[in-house]
Protein backbone atom coordinates (compact mmCIF):
# COMPACT_ATOMS: atom_id res chain seq x y z
CA UNK A 1 0.00 0.00 0.00
CA UNK A 2 0.90 3.69 0.03
CA UNK A 3 3.54 4.72 2.48
CA UNK A 4 2.53 7.10 5.25
CA UNK A 5 3.52 10.72 4.80
CA UNK A 6 6.74 11.66 6.61
CA UNK A 7 6.08 13.21 10.06
CA UNK A 8 7.67 16.50 8.97
CA UNK A 9 5.21 16.82 6.09
CA UNK A 10 2.25 16.12 8.40
CA UNK A 11 3.48 18.78 10.79
CA UNK A 12 3.77 21.33 7.97
CA UNK A 13 0.24 20.56 6.78
CA UNK A 14 -1.18 20.84 10.31
CA UNK A 15 0.57 24.17 10.85
CA UNK A 16 -0.76 25.47 7.55
CA UNK A 17 -4.33 24.42 8.37
CA UNK A 18 -4.07 25.92 11.86
CA UNK A 19 -2.82 29.25 10.50
CA UNK A 20 -5.57 29.21 7.87
CA UNK A 21 -8.24 28.73 10.52
CA UNK A 22 -6.71 31.37 12.81
CA UNK A 23 -6.76 33.93 9.97
CA UNK A 24 -10.36 33.14 9.07
CA UNK A 25 -12.86 33.41 11.97
CA UNK A 26 -15.76 32.36 9.73
CA UNK A 27 -13.95 29.16 8.78
CA UNK A 28 -13.11 28.43 12.43
CA UNK A 29 -16.75 28.90 13.41
CA UNK A 30 -17.96 26.73 10.52
CA UNK A 31 -15.64 23.88 11.46
CA UNK A 32 -16.67 24.06 15.10
CA UNK A 33 -20.34 24.20 14.09
CA UNK A 34 -19.94 21.07 11.98
CA UNK A 35 -18.20 19.18 14.80
CA UNK A 36 -20.96 20.29 17.18
CA UNK A 37 -23.67 19.10 14.76
CA UNK A 38 -21.97 15.74 14.29
CA UNK A 39 -21.60 15.27 18.06
CA UNK A 40 -25.20 16.27 18.69
CA UNK A 41 -26.44 13.64 16.22
CA UNK A 42 -24.54 10.89 18.04
CA UNK A 43 -25.64 11.76 21.57
CA UNK A 44 -28.68 10.54 23.46
CA UNK A 45 -30.18 11.93 26.69
CA UNK A 46 -29.08 10.12 29.85
CA UNK A 47 -31.02 9.97 33.14
CA UNK A 48 -29.61 12.15 35.91
CA UNK A 49 -29.90 11.64 39.69
CA UNK A 50 -32.33 14.59 39.74
CA UNK A 51 -35.28 13.02 37.97
CA UNK A 52 -34.75 14.34 34.44
CA UNK A 53 -32.75 13.35 31.38
CA UNK A 54 -29.91 15.42 29.95
CA UNK A 55 -27.34 15.45 27.19
CA UNK A 56 -24.41 17.70 26.35
CA UNK A 57 -22.31 17.66 29.54
CA UNK A 58 -21.03 14.51 31.27
CA UNK A 59 -20.64 16.06 34.76
CA UNK A 60 -24.18 17.46 34.61
CA UNK A 61 -25.52 14.06 33.58
CA UNK A 62 -23.73 12.25 36.41
CA UNK A 63 -24.65 14.77 39.11
CA UNK A 64 -21.05 15.91 39.71
CA UNK A 65 -21.47 19.40 38.23
CA UNK A 66 -21.27 22.19 40.83
CA UNK A 67 -22.58 19.94 43.63
CA UNK A 68 -22.74 22.63 46.31
CA UNK A 69 -24.49 25.16 44.07
CA UNK A 70 -26.87 22.46 42.91
CA UNK A 71 -27.73 21.62 46.53
CA UNK A 72 -28.32 25.33 47.26
CA UNK A 73 -30.72 25.64 44.31
CA UNK A 74 -32.58 22.49 45.34
CA UNK A 75 -32.99 23.93 48.85
CA UNK A 76 -34.36 27.22 47.53
CA UNK A 77 -36.74 25.90 44.86
CA UNK A 78 -39.62 24.94 47.20
CA UNK A 79 -39.95 28.57 48.33
CA UNK A 80 -39.97 30.31 44.94
CA UNK A 81 -42.51 30.57 42.14
CA UNK A 82 -40.32 31.43 39.13
CA UNK A 83 -36.77 30.44 38.23
CA UNK A 84 -34.88 32.74 35.86
CA UNK A 85 -31.73 31.13 34.46
CA UNK A 86 -29.43 33.76 32.94
CA UNK A 87 -26.66 31.94 31.12
CA UNK A 88 -28.62 28.70 30.94
CA UNK A 89 -25.99 26.81 28.92
CA UNK A 90 -27.43 23.38 28.00
CA UNK A 91 -30.21 23.73 30.57
CA UNK A 92 -29.04 21.88 33.67
CA UNK A 93 -30.40 24.35 36.22
CA UNK A 94 -33.45 25.12 34.08
CA UNK A 95 -34.27 21.40 34.02
CA UNK A 96 -33.68 21.18 37.76
CA UNK A 97 -36.26 23.92 38.33
CA UNK A 98 -38.76 22.58 35.80
CA UNK A 99 -38.49 19.09 37.31
CA UNK A 100 -39.50 20.71 40.62
CA UNK A 101 -42.62 22.11 38.94
CA UNK A 102 -41.46 25.73 38.79
CA UNK A 103 -42.19 28.24 36.05
CA UNK A 104 -38.86 28.54 34.28
CA UNK A 105 -37.27 31.15 32.01
CA UNK A 106 -33.98 30.14 30.36
CA UNK A 107 -31.82 32.84 28.77
CA UNK A 108 -28.89 31.68 26.60
CA UNK A 109 -27.19 33.33 23.60
CA UNK A 110 -24.85 30.63 22.24
CA UNK A 111 -26.36 28.69 19.35
CA UNK A 112 -24.59 25.40 20.13
CA UNK A 113 -25.78 25.53 23.76
CA UNK A 114 -29.30 26.32 22.60
CA UNK A 115 -29.30 23.19 20.43
CA UNK A 116 -28.68 21.09 23.54
CA UNK A 117 -31.11 23.13 25.63
CA UNK A 118 -33.92 22.54 23.14
CA UNK A 119 -33.04 18.84 22.89
CA UNK A 120 -33.02 18.48 26.68
CA UNK A 121 -36.40 20.15 27.08
CA UNK A 122 -37.83 17.96 24.33
CA UNK A 123 -36.33 14.81 25.87
CA UNK A 124 -38.25 15.50 29.08
CA UNK A 125 -41.49 16.41 27.32
CA UNK A 126 -41.40 20.03 28.49
CA UNK A 127 -42.85 22.58 26.08
CA UNK A 128 -43.65 25.19 28.71
CA UNK A 129 -40.12 26.44 29.51
CA UNK A 130 -39.63 29.93 28.10
CA UNK A 131 -36.36 30.15 26.17
CA UNK A 132 -34.95 33.57 25.30
CA UNK A 133 -32.06 33.21 22.82
CA UNK A 134 -30.00 36.30 23.57
CA UNK A 135 -27.38 37.71 25.88
CA UNK A 136 -28.05 40.27 28.61
CA UNK A 137 -26.09 43.47 29.10
CA UNK A 138 -26.33 47.09 30.21
CA UNK A 139 -28.38 48.02 27.13
CA UNK A 140 -30.03 46.19 24.22
CA UNK A 141 -28.11 45.84 20.96
CA UNK A 142 -25.54 43.38 19.63
CA UNK A 143 -22.12 42.20 20.77
CA UNK A 144 -19.39 39.69 20.00
CA UNK A 145 -19.48 36.48 22.02
CA UNK A 146 -16.15 34.65 22.35
CA UNK A 147 -15.60 30.96 23.01
CA UNK A 148 -17.93 28.01 23.36
CA UNK A 149 -19.60 25.64 25.81
CA UNK A 150 -19.69 26.63 29.47
CA UNK A 151 -16.98 29.28 28.98
CA UNK A 152 -18.46 31.50 26.26
CA UNK A 153 -18.08 35.15 27.26
CA UNK A 154 -18.55 38.69 26.03
CA UNK A 155 -15.10 39.41 27.47
CA UNK A 156 -12.38 39.18 24.83
CA UNK A 157 -9.62 36.81 25.94
CA UNK A 158 -11.75 35.21 28.66
CA UNK A 159 -10.10 31.96 29.83
CA UNK A 160 -7.56 32.30 27.03
CA UNK A 161 -10.18 31.96 24.29
CA UNK A 162 -8.72 32.86 20.87
CA UNK A 163 -10.22 35.93 19.22
CA UNK A 164 -11.02 33.87 16.12
CA UNK A 165 -13.66 31.85 17.99
CA UNK A 166 -16.37 34.47 17.94
CA UNK A 167 -19.90 35.22 16.80
CA UNK A 168 -22.27 38.16 16.96
CA UNK A 169 -25.27 37.80 19.26
CA UNK A 170 -28.33 39.93 20.12
CA UNK A 171 -28.50 41.62 23.52
CA UNK A 172 -31.38 42.61 25.76
CA UNK A 173 -31.56 43.70 29.41
CA UNK A 174 -32.84 41.98 32.51
CA UNK A 175 -35.44 44.66 33.17
CA UNK A 176 -36.79 44.30 29.62
CA UNK A 177 -37.04 40.52 30.05
CA UNK A 178 -38.65 40.66 33.50
CA UNK A 179 -40.70 43.84 33.18
CA UNK A 180 -43.74 43.60 35.46
CA UNK A 181 -44.58 40.06 34.44
CA UNK A 182 -43.82 38.44 37.78
CA UNK A 183 -45.04 41.15 40.15
CA UNK A 184 -45.89 39.67 43.54
CA UNK A 185 -44.15 36.35 42.82
CA UNK A 186 -40.97 35.11 44.47
CA UNK A 187 -38.13 34.77 41.96
CA UNK A 188 -34.83 32.92 42.07
CA UNK A 189 -32.52 34.52 39.50
CA UNK A 190 -29.36 32.63 38.62
CA UNK A 191 -26.69 34.63 36.77
CA UNK A 192 -23.68 32.88 35.24
CA UNK A 193 -22.42 35.08 32.42
CA UNK A 194 -18.64 34.61 32.50
CA UNK A 195 -17.35 37.98 33.58
CA UNK A 196 -20.06 40.45 32.55
CA UNK A 197 -22.34 40.13 35.57
CA UNK A 198 -21.70 43.71 36.71
CA UNK A 199 -22.53 45.10 33.28
CA UNK A 200 -25.73 43.02 33.18
CA UNK A 201 -26.80 44.16 36.65
CA UNK A 202 -26.66 47.78 35.55
CA UNK A 203 -29.87 47.02 33.65
CA UNK A 204 -31.60 45.37 36.62
CA UNK A 205 -32.79 48.42 38.54
CA UNK A 206 -36.40 47.23 38.56
CA UNK A 207 -35.38 43.65 39.19
CA UNK A 208 -33.36 44.58 42.24
CA UNK A 209 -36.33 46.48 43.62
CA UNK A 210 -39.05 43.87 43.04
CA UNK A 211 -41.49 42.94 45.80
CA UNK A 212 -41.06 40.36 47.14
CA UNK A 213 -37.28 40.72 46.61
CA UNK A 214 -35.79 38.01 44.39
CA UNK A 215 -33.12 35.62 45.57
CA UNK A 216 -30.02 36.06 43.41
CA UNK A 217 -27.44 33.34 42.76
CA UNK A 218 -24.58 35.08 40.98
CA UNK A 219 -21.20 33.88 39.78
CA UNK A 220 -18.70 36.69 40.47
CA UNK A 221 -15.26 35.59 39.37
CA UNK A 222 -12.41 37.01 41.46
CA UNK A 223 -9.34 36.19 39.37
CA UNK A 224 -10.69 33.12 37.56
CA UNK A 225 -10.43 33.44 33.76
CA UNK A 226 -10.14 37.24 33.65
CA UNK A 227 -7.65 38.22 30.92
CA UNK A 228 -6.35 41.11 33.04
CA UNK A 229 -6.02 39.14 36.28
CA UNK A 230 -8.43 40.37 38.95
CA UNK A 231 -12.05 41.12 38.13
CA UNK A 232 -12.10 44.93 37.73
CA UNK A 233 -15.72 45.09 38.97
CA UNK A 234 -15.50 42.60 41.84
CA UNK A 235 -16.13 45.08 44.66
CA UNK A 236 -18.63 47.10 42.62
CA UNK A 237 -20.81 44.03 42.04
CA UNK A 238 -21.16 43.37 45.76
CA UNK A 239 -21.66 47.08 46.46
CA UNK A 240 -24.53 47.19 43.97
CA UNK A 241 -26.43 44.55 45.93
CA UNK A 242 -25.59 46.10 49.29
CA UNK A 243 -26.90 49.49 48.13
CA UNK A 244 -30.24 47.81 47.39
CA UNK A 245 -30.43 46.29 50.88
CA UNK A 246 -29.27 42.75 50.07
CA UNK A 247 -27.05 40.54 52.21
CA UNK A 248 -24.37 38.31 50.69
CA UNK A 249 -23.37 34.75 51.59
CA UNK A 250 -21.29 32.12 49.85
CA UNK A 251 -23.34 29.76 47.70
CA UNK A 252 -22.00 26.60 49.32
CA UNK A 253 -22.74 24.38 52.29
CA UNK A 254 -21.29 26.92 54.74
CA UNK A 255 -23.26 29.90 53.38
CA UNK A 256 -20.81 32.20 55.17
CA UNK A 257 -21.67 35.88 55.27
CA UNK A 258 -19.60 38.15 53.01
CA UNK A 259 -19.01 41.69 54.27
CA UNK A 260 -17.44 44.80 52.70
CA UNK A 261 -14.39 44.18 54.91
CA UNK A 262 -14.04 40.67 53.41
CA UNK A 263 -14.15 42.00 49.87
CA UNK A 264 -11.58 44.72 50.61
CA UNK A 265 -9.28 42.18 52.32
CA UNK A 266 -9.48 39.84 49.32
CA UNK A 267 -8.64 42.65 46.94
CA UNK A 268 -5.73 43.93 49.05
CA UNK A 269 -4.22 40.44 49.41
CA UNK A 270 -5.29 39.35 45.90
CA UNK A 271 -6.56 36.17 47.54
CA UNK A 272 -10.00 34.94 48.61
CA UNK A 273 -9.71 33.16 51.98
CA UNK A 274 -13.13 31.48 51.99
CA UNK A 275 -15.90 30.55 49.59
CA UNK A 276 -15.81 30.31 45.82
CA UNK A 277 -17.03 32.33 42.84
CA UNK A 278 -20.77 31.83 43.50
CA UNK A 279 -22.75 33.98 45.94
CA UNK A 280 -26.31 34.25 47.21
CA UNK A 281 -27.91 37.67 47.67
CA UNK A 282 -31.08 37.92 49.74
CA UNK A 283 -33.06 40.72 51.33
CA UNK A 284 -34.84 40.18 54.64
Amino acid sequence: GRRAAPPARITIVRRFLKSLVERNPALALSLRSYRHWATLQRQRPSPTPFGFSLMGHAAMQSGHFEPEETAVVQTLLPDIAVFVDVGANVGFYACLARAAGKQTVAIEPLASNLDYLYANLQANGWDDVEVIPCGLARRPGTAVLYGSGTGASLVSGWAGTPATLRQTIPLSTLDIILGDRFAGQKLLIKIDVEGVEYDLLQSAVKGLSLTPPPIWLVEIAFHEHHPGGLNPHFAETFALFWRHGYQAVTADAAQQAVTPADVQRWLSTRSRDFGGPNYLFTKI
